[in-house]
């Protein structure tokens, strides 16, 4: 199945799998920064894979992303996105400390958005593979901070998409300070989405 051509029902169960692995993430993070940090997938958009960079504002937008291919029982990966300032944003909040601290990308910073990349894709894939029954591990993540129209390139050649769409899961980071809006692409190859949708009962 080709994911332009998924339900209502189906994106609902789609959408309930990410709702849950937020959930989880958010608890993984609070531990790991020892203070409150909510997530909350508001809505799963699907979109043609061209019109991906049109999210944050066109090819050229400088963007940190984290790549992780999923491996085992489905195919495809997790590309999770968020423009430059919104990144150091997410870097602040994860340290605590006031919104405008962290000013560039060094070794600290990309490593707490990989961090944090990391265990919300680990989180989306747990989910995945508890609900459905599959063994499905994500690999070893990879950062860029590139424009966006430069790492969807690279991404898309990576996996070999064979899809023309992608399903997008708008998620937000908040405290009682901050709000940080990040994006998280879901990129099974078509015969995974079927698979996937099969073990959940919403062919």
């Amino acid at each position: 199945m080709r994911i332009e051509d998924l339900t209502a029902m189906q994106l609902d169960a789609l959408r309930e799998v990410g709702s849950i692995g937020a959930g989880h993430a958010a608890t993984a993070l609070s531990q790991l920064v020892d203070h409150r940090i909510d997530l909350e997938v508001p809505q799963l958009e699907l979109l043609p894979i061209g019109s991906v960079p049109d999210v944050f504002g066109g090819p050229e937008t400088l963007v940190g992303a984290v790549y992780d291919r999923m491996l085992g029982d489905l195919g495809g990966g997790l590309l999770f996105v968020a423009p430059r300032d919104s990144s150091l944003a997410l870097v602040d909040l994860m340290r605590n400390r006031p919104v405008g601290t962290a000013k560039s990308f060094g070794t600290e910073e990309e490593a707490m958005i990989t961090h944090v990349a990391s265990i919300l894709a680990a989180s989306y894939v747990a989910s995945i593979a508890r609900l459905a029954d599959l063994n499905i591990l994500p690999a070893k993540p990879s950062f860029a901070l590139d424009m966006a129209g430069a790492i969807l390139e690279v991404v898309t050649a990576e996996i070999g998409m064979r899809a023309e769409n992608a399903l997008l899961l708008r998620t937000r980071f908040f405290s009682e300070e901050t709000t940080v809006d990040a994006y998280m692409f879901f990129l099974p190859d078509p015969d995974s989405l079927d698979v996937l949708l099969g073990r959940l009962g919403v062919v």
